[in-house]
């Protein structure tokens, strides 16, 4: 059941209050940094340091109630009966907060037709976007871009920021261009549009979004191409380009999702990779096929329509193959850096869970430390391992995340393509903690 409205207000400003914001983001010195509480260094956004997420930070991971999502009822209620809705972002400044336009709030999610089989939804997607005045009320409305526009042949996850009344759109390229529903067409590019919001008392519109560019490319030195990954078990990533200005540095980059460079299968696990691993701990053989990385990409004038590939900021080299929809929370000099996983996608003699993880530096390029130890953040249950996914942090510490396969009391399953429950997180240091449980949707 959905919460009364001043009742929900006051349990949100109670718990966002919790977790508010820590004050403005001012640079230090290097030393300072060394010194720094999270133990880490700090680097240029330019230098090629990548910090790694360890075999033996991954052994860590376990399940308790400050890292375990509720239970899902599998009597949820649907936001639009038009369209299956998965992962989603929200309209935000370059500074990730979430913005709002003329008392409207925004939010953009893949969305396929539910007359498609819910498995199919990903070779159909298309950015379709919602609003609403409460935040949690949302009315859709339709397809971001013009039809045969966009480049690829779907349109996967991405970000939207708001700079004036024009609306910088990146998202990924997945399929060749005019592919067809082909699901074996793995090739993956980053792509962007520019638009403009429009809105009255009745309703938001976007005029543009015509003249699409791919902006980034796998290079197959630092990122890993389609068909290197050609020989892999799982399928490759390129995708999920998330804008943001870094505070430091004062320049526009993008996260994304990629994979370790070279043919599949002949990446070596180093000692890095491994870290100090209990005794006995053997790494299979196969671990060497799971590379995934998250990504950067730099701006390079303020068209921020070019781009610079960088080094990773991080790599799960055997540890993970996808490391997807990679975003970040900037808090009292602190970068929390959040990336969602899959259980089946953690290499051999790893166990994980569907869910939120993240990490901790005291800049934008650092030595990354995994939140709680593991970098487990909020795991769905035993009982419904596909309850939900693709959750995104927003500044406030609250976590949306969409409903997915949910099972049901006389042992079947129901689909969900609709937004879940949000959450809250509280940040505090290295640690997190789940904090409290929200109404459906509701992305203030």
């Amino acid at each position: 059941m959905h919460r009364p409205w001043k009742a929900l207000l006051r349990l949100t400003t109670g718990l966002v209050a919790l977790v508010a914001l820590g004050g403005m983001v001012t640079p230090v010195s290097a030393a300072a940094a060394d010194q720094s509480r999270a133990g880490t260094r700090q680097y240029s956004a330019d230098d090629d340091y990548t910090a790694v997420w360890s075999r033996a930070d991954a052994l860590k991971l376990r399940q308790d109630r400050t890292n375990t999502a509720p239970r899902v009822s599998p009597d949820f209620p649907v936001m639009s009966d038009k369209v299956w809705v998965w992962d989603t972002w929200p309209l935000t400044r370059l500074n990730t907060k979430t913005a709002t336009y003329k008392g409207w709030h925004v939010i953009f999610s893949l969305t396929a037709p539910r007359t498609v089989p819910f498995g199919d939804r990903h070779w159909h997607a298309k950015i379709g976007y919602f609003y609403s005045r409460d935040a949690k009320s949302w009315k859709y409305g339709g397809d971001l871009f013009p039809a045969g526009t966009s480049f690829g042949s779907r349109e996967w996850a991405g970000s939207a920021a708001l700079v004036g009344n024009k609306v910088y759109s990146y998202y990924t390229a997945s399929g060749r261009d005019n592919g067809g529903v082909d699901p074996n067409d793995p090739l993956q590019r980053l792509a962007m549009a520019t638009g403009q919001i429009q809105a009255d008392k009745d309703k938001v519109w976007f005029t543009g979004f015509r003249n699409h560019r791919i902006i980034a490319e796998a290079d197959g030195k630092m990122y890993q191409t389609m068909e290197q990954s050609q020989a892999g078990p799982i399928i490759y990533a390129f995708r999920d380009p998330f804008v943001f200005r870094d505070p430091r540095d004062g320049k526009v980059h993008l996260l994304f999702e990629g994979n370790t460079a070279g043919v599949a299968g002949t990446y070596q696990c180093s000692e890095r990779d491994i870290g100090d691993v209990p005794p006995g701990h053997e790494v299979p053989e196969d671990a060497k096929y799971y590379t995934g990385n998250i990504g950067l990409a730099t701006a390079e004038d303020d068209s921020l329509e070019k781009w610079r590939l960088q080094p990773p900021l991080l790599s799960a080299n055997c540890v993970n193959q996808q490391t997807e929809r990679p975003h970040l929370v900037i808090r009292g000099g602190k970068y929390y850096l959040f990336t969602i996983s899959h259980k089946f996608t953690f290499a051999p003699g790893l166990n994980g869970w569907d869910g939120l993880y993240g990490f901790v530096g005291p800049s934008l390029r650092s030595d990354y430390k995994p939140l709680n130890g593991s970098a487990l953040v909020l795991g769905n249950p035993e009982d419904a391992p596909t309850q939900q996914y693709s959750h995104y942090v927003m500044p406030n510490g609250l976590v949306e995340s969409f409903i997915d396969t949910v099972p049901t009391a006389d042992g079947g399953t129901r689909f969900g393509g609709t937004l879940a429950r949000t959450l809250v997180v509280s940040l505090r240091g290295d640690t997190t903690r789940l904090a409290g449980e929200l109404d459906y949707g509701f992305i203030p």
